[in-house]
């Protein structure tokens, strides 16, 4: 009887906890520790940066193949149609879907967060996220940006004018700049810039002098926007090549240079320096003793001789090993830095400013800084470039787009984005065979599935900017 009463209480108590069991909270007892509902921002942060170097595109950002064709500074080996345009549908979808959704998400987790680091690190989210799409609309023109981002809420964004675009970026850029606080933590996950939020200070005004800039044909129409913006941004830009803001590669094979890969660890010769950039930098010199020393820096002679030669643009070039390569400090070198901004451009950037009237000084000293910054970043022997400054006759405008033009070398979408703008060397001419377009592409052609699943955004665009094509100029380089 006893043990009978001692198992009733028992089952009795039992029971109590179990129905009280409602209105316990057990808070994170059944959470997974390793298995966390919200992505870390720092992981997001590094992997839309990662992106930057090695995107999930054939086209990159920093490292672009199709956008040094364009550029003209190399051309093809035996298979030459990527120099002739075959390439028609760029893909934007995995930008959306990897980097910028990434960066938005690093926003929302930060936004209202009470971390020391929330502020610097929404800053630094949105200034990638804003060189990101002003790196899409200088390709694509109209893009999905407003509304994008979205997710299952809108499925068809809407596609933003070009000058939109840039207006809402800008606006980005100042908010950004606006939060950085230089005593409070940094963000972690920043391996661009390693947390250094002076350096974002610059990246950010370097970022908005250079999309002012690309604006210039249109400031009037906008009220002088682009010249205050540059003015703005303009003191606190990278000035010496020190201050160059790059991608820097690993020698890890999951992140190291897209060109090693290709010229090493695939033995791959698809791209050789094009007669179009060697000969102008040859010059008034010969082809062993160049007029510009950069190109002792750019390329190396062909195999077993000190003679530079280029291949012709645009044509089947079978005996590759005839030709010069891109350095071998490059194609073989797994770490070899990408360049996002440099000081030569900045200075080529200050030169036009002044002859536009946007700033006061000597539009001719900044030249010569450009070029000397370029020397600098190339490690060119100081003697030789002295001598080619001196030697070289200023012409304004001209002098400044084909001189430019050299010092983007290897960065191929900013180089091409300023061709379009202001010109280069008059030797940039679209090859005598073509398989997309009338000329040397002035954009890229949405995704080929864009007219199915957003036709009705897609063909608003289309009648707006212009048919979807790669002749169609920009709202900008009109």
């Amino acid at each position: 009887m006893k043990k009978i009463i001692t198992k009733t209480v028992l089952i009795a108590l039992v029971s109590l906890s179990i129905i009280a069991c409602d209105s316990v909270d057990f808070g994170d007892i059944n959470d997974n520790p390793n298995a966390p509902s919200t992505a870390p921002s720092a992981g997001l942060l590094t992997n839309s940066m990662v992106a930057i170097g090695r995107p999930w595109t054939p086209s990159g950002l920093v490292m672009s193949t199709a956008a040094m064709l364009y550029s003209q500074y190399l051309a093809n080996g035996q298979y030459p149609d990527e120099s002739r345009y075959v390439d028609f549908n760029w893909n934007y979808y995995t930008y959306y879907a990897g980097p910028l959704r990434d960066l938005q998400e690093v926003i929302n987790v930060k936004t209202g967060s009470e971390a020391l680091d929330a502020t610097n690190t929404i800053a630094v989210a949105t200034l990638t996220r804003a060189y990101i799409l002003h790196t899409m609309t200088d390709r694509w023109g109209y893009i999905p940006y407003s509304e994008t981002l979205q997710g299952q809420e809108n499925k068809t964004p809407k596609f933003d004018s070009q000058e939109d675009v840039y207006k809402g970026l800008f606006n980005e850029i100042d908010t950004a700049l606006g939060m950085i606080d230089l005593t409070a933590p940094s963000p972690k996950g920043d391996i661009l810039l390693n947390g250094n939020m002076a350096r974002w200070i610059q990246f950010g005004n370097t970022l908005k002098a250079v999309m002012a800039l690309r604006l210039s044909k249109r400031d009037v129409d906008l009220g002088g926007l682009a010249k205050t913006k540059f003015n703005e941004a303009i003191e606190n830009v990278i000035t010496t090549s020190n201050e160059n803001i790059k991608y820097t590669y690993l020698s890890d094979d999951n992140n190291d240079h897209p060109l090693q890969d290709r010229f090493v660890d695939e033995g791959r010769k698809d791209w050789i320096m094009s007669d179009v950039i060697v000969n102008y930098m040859i010059g008034n010199g010969s082809n062993t003793a160049p007029q510009d020393p950069r190109l002792a820096k750019y390329a190396d002679p062909v195999v077993g001789t000190n003679t530079f030669i280029g291949a012709e643009y645009g044509s089947g070039n079978d005996l590759v090993d005839n030709f010069s390569f891109i350095t071998k400090n490059i194609i073989e070198n797994g770490t070899a830095p990408a360049m996002i901004f440099t000081a030569a451009q900045m200075h080529f950037s200050m030169a036009e400013a002044v002859e536009l009237g946007w700033m006061a000084g000597s539009a001719q000293d900044h030249f010569k800084m450009a070029i000397q910054e370029s020397m600098n970043q190339w490690g060119v022997d100081a003697g030789a470039a002295t001598a080619f400054i001196n030697g070289y006759t200023y012409n304004g405008m001209q002098s400044i787009a084909e001189q430019k033009w050299v010092a983007l070398f290897m960065q191929g979408y900013e180089s091409w984005a300023e061709w379009r703008r202001i010109g280069g060397p008059a030797t940039i001419q679209p090859p005598a065979i073509m398989l997309n377009g009338t000329g040397v592409p002035q954009r890229q052609a949405y995704p080929s599935t864009t007219p199915s699943i957003n036709k009705v955004n897609y063909d608003a665009a289309v009648a707006a900017q212009g048919p979807d094509d790669l002749d169609t100029k920009l709202w900008w380089a009109k």
